[in-house]
């Protein structure tokens, strides 16, 4: 595991953790910057390890850790598979105080990209000094490399509070998505609406960009109503808002539901046709 990092940092072990703890300062956190700047890194799931007891410990609703692993199957996560965490600012210890002591907690590097500078770390993404950096990561100069890992701070191996990854702003697509789902419970909760229940074959256009929405066609449902979508093969639930009904002939008759790209992805849908079951009231 991380091959390179054995030339930049001898005496470390990379890994993330073990069967008892999700973090130690052993391990070596290794940021990259996603959508929005946020810090992510790659947690390597350990024999004993839960998909929900990670995210409690890095402080993160299980909504958060779907929408940045869309891909995974959260219901049969094994040993060695890679799940990206975000890590905000304030869990990064970037100042020493009198009494730190480093080797009680776990080493953040920040692995540069291009286009990256030494002011792009400073003012954007980390928010601590140039001088800081460059004294700490044995900089010479402010020149950097894609690649290249500095060294930025220190992370304490018990984990993420959660009101410190609630601070953080969600993505707006992440933002919709909760929104969504709040409304089809407010739904469920409405004595005067009926609840239906359906299945068949839901499509999507996989060469369409995905943008920030989740939404689909439907025939049954009210239109601006929301559905609650079921992929049963990766056992994903997403909601989408019905914007109107499926073109009468464009399709065949087994086709229940049209998807927008970001929602089929959100279900973690590989072929442009699949199988869904669907909820929604009206």
């Amino acid at each position: 595991m991380w091959k390179i990092l054995f030339l930049l940092l001898p005496g470390y072990v990379f890994a993330t953790g073990d069967s008892l703890r999700y973090l130690t300062p052993r391990d070596t956190i290794i940021l990259s910057v996603g959508a929005n700047d946020a810090k992510i890194f790659e947690h390597k799931i350990e024999k004993g390890q839960t998909i929900f007891s990670l995210a409690r410990f890095y402080g993160l609703k299980m909504d958060a850790l779907r929408y940045l692993n869309p891909s995974l199957n959260f219901d049969a996560v094994s040993p060695k598979q890679r799940i990206k965490i975000p890590i905000p600012n304030r869990a990064i210890i970037r100042y020493r105080e009198a009494k730190f002591n480093p080797r009680l907690y776990t080493p953040v590097y920040y692995r540069v990209k291009k286009g990256d500078n030494l002011f792009r770390l400073s003012k954007v993404y980390f928010r601590m000094p140039e001088d800081t950096i460059k004294a700490r990561a044995n900089l010479k100069s402010g020149a950097l490399q894609p690649g290249q890992l500095i060294h930025i701070g220190w992370m304490n191996p018990q984990g993420v509070p959660a009101d410190w990854q609630t601070t953080q702003p969600l993505p707006p697509s992440l933002q919709k998505a909760a929104d969504l789902k709040q409304h089809f419970e407010t739904y469920s909760k409405n004595p005067k609406k009926k609840e239906f229940k359906h299945q068949g074959i839901a499509v999507w256009q996989k060469e369409a960009p995905a943008a920030r929405n989740y939404y689909a066609l439907h025939d049954k449902a009210p239109i601006n109503s929301i559905l609650e979508i079921h992929n049963p093969v990766t056992k994903r639930t997403v909601y989408a808002e019905v914007l109107g009904k499926i073109p009468a002939t464009a399709y065949s008759t087994n086709v229940v539901v049209i998807l927008s790209p970001n929602t089929a992805k959100l279900l973690g849908a590989k072929d442009a046709n699949f199988f869904v079951k669907i909820k929604y009231y009206k």
